[in-house]
């Protein structure tokens, strides 16, 4: 294949120098040179990467595989950040019949979709921050290509699918035995964090403004629960937490444990973890965490959250000196004298809702007895913020209402991108291995296979003769003669 020299940057700098020079001299203003600039700039990467594409399928033509023939030019359009490229490339055909083209199966240019990997990485990570519409109003801004908010839902949602699949791949090598290809920390303690956050769903029609204490009430029948976590390996001299991994799923328990368990083993070893503090609620799929599962060599010690804790003596006592009592009791395990002493504030309070608040406050913490015991850890409790910050700020605008599909998708991008990781580049579709075309190609050569053993008659030349190869079915006979029709393949 033929070898092209790059051009220097120098001479490619003093090109453009040189090209952009008059329009300086004429206008006199930095601000409508630099709009100048910019758009020339966009029209030159247009320009030269459609240039690169065909001359890159003139020199790939060459290389086809064998037994493929030249059908027909055919035009392409993809959007990338330069903006919309409108390309012509070839299309050849295999014996089998089927098409291919072979410019965009060698560069991974995916098939029926409309932007480029830059593009794509560009849009999911923009409606990571922004809605869906103003990410298209943003892409139409700075590349000058139109598209729709709902492409760049399809976006969320592809790459949302991504990461999960990538989750489930890890699961499926780890009961193979297969060791994993990315670099993974030793750390012997490692802490875990999770809780629930509620997002609005989607509703068919727009309901008017309600008081808050309705929206509470209502909350369950128009919101669903994200199972979220994050763990990290300790915290610096500053209180910042080291070695961060976010995850936040909408899935049953029993497939949100060995997700998450797979997603820390991307960037820590289970196998070297001794010690796995856990913090929550006293939430159902919370208490009765699987964690071992994914750490059997690990001890565990699982931790009531200290803002629950702090919340629910609160709502009882408010902020008075009996609630700074009973939290002191608590952080010091002091879990009889805290049981007794809160035994006879109900018994010496008025029945009614003071009565009631007590009781609720005493059935919490003997339900949460064996978390208390351990202990409540300051250095934790970081569960609330984490949602705050990474989901709540995103999915829970005024207004807005999300499918479960989508909340999890979107969960998923923000979660990665918290974890300092990077969005998962689409792979391109691999169309000459794919199972239907390979199917075809062994239908295709079986028959090729066959050999007929009826060899065509000639033709006597008179009068008229069916097709050969094919039953003559005309109805213009009587039926009793439709038995004497024989297909000709079935003639000794």
């Amino acid at each position: 294949m033929k070898t092209i020299t790059p051009c220097p940057e120098n001479t490619i700098t003093e090109m453009l120098s040189q090209f952009w020079m008059p329009h300086l001299i004429a206008c006199e203003d930095i601000f409508e040179h630099l709009e100048y600039v910019d758009q020339s700039m966009k029209d030159i990467r247009k320009k030269a990467l459609k240039k690169n594409l065909q001359e890159f399928d003139d020199l790939i033509s060459r290389d086809i595989p064998s037994g493929w023939r030249f059908k027909e030019y055919r035009r392409r359009t993809i959007i990338t950040l330069s903006g919309k490229i409108t390309y012509l490339r070839r299309i050849y055909t295999e014996p089998s019949g089927i098409c291919h083209a072979y410019l965009d199966e060698v560069l991974g240019i995916r098939t029926r979709r409309q932007l480029a990997p830059d593009a794509f990485l560009w849009v999911a990570k923009t409606a990571a921050d922004l809605s869906f519409r103003n990410t298209a109003k943003t892409f139409f801004e700075r590349t000058g290509a139109k598209i729709s908010h709902w492409l760049v839902m399809s976006v969320v949602r592809e790459e949302g699918a991504l990461i999960l699949r990538e989750l489930y791949d890890e699961i499926a090598r780890e009961k193979k035995g297969i060791e994993p290809t990315g670099t993974r920390y030793s750390q012997e303690t490692l802490y875990v964090e999770f809780d629930g956050v509620h997002i609005p769903l989607q509703k068919s029609f727009h309901e008017p403004l309600k008081p808050r204490w309705q929206y509470e009430s209502e909350r369950q029948k128009h919101s669903f629960e994200l199972k979220s976590a994050v763990a990290y390996a300790g915290k610096d001299k500053k209180r910042r937490r080291v070695g961060v991994v976010h995850l936040a799923l909408d899935e049953q328990p029993e497939a949100f444990w060995p997700l998450l368990s797979a997603r820390i083993a991307q960037d820590y070893d289970p196998e070297d973890v001794a010690v796995l503090n856990a913090s929550s609620d006293l939430a159902g799929w919370c208490k009765n965490h699987a964690l071992a599962e994914g750490f059997p060599s690990a001890h565990i010690n699982h931790y009531l959250d200290p803002y629950h804790v702090n919340r629910e003596v609160k709502r009882a006592f408010g902020s008075t000196k009996q609630a700074s009592h009973m939290i002191s009791l608590i952080y010091a395990r002091k879990t009889k004298r805290l049981v007794r002493d809160l035994s006879r504030v109900i018994a010496s309070a008025k029945k009614g809702k003071e009565r009631k608040k007590y009781l609720k406050l005493l059935d919490y913490l003997q339900n949460s007895m064996e978390m208390l015991r351990l202990g409540v850890r300051n250095n934790m409790g970081t569960m609330e913020g984490t949602n705050a910050h990474v989901y709540a700020a995103r999915m829970k605008v005024w207004g807005g209402g999300w499918s479960r599909e989508g909340a999890q998708a979107m969960a998923l991008i923000r979660a990665r991108l918290a974890s300092g990781k990077e969005l998962i580049t689409p792979t391109p579709d691999n169309v000459f291995f794919s199972d239907e075309q390979t199917r075809r190609r062994h239908h295709f050569e079986k028959r090729a296979s066959l050999k007929s053993t009826w060899t065509p008659k000639e033709s006597a030349g008179q009068g008229w003769e069916p097709p050969q190869g094919k039953v003559a079915l005309t109805t213009h006979l009587p039926s009793r003669y439709y038995g004497l029709l024989v297909h000709p393949l079935n003639l000794n």
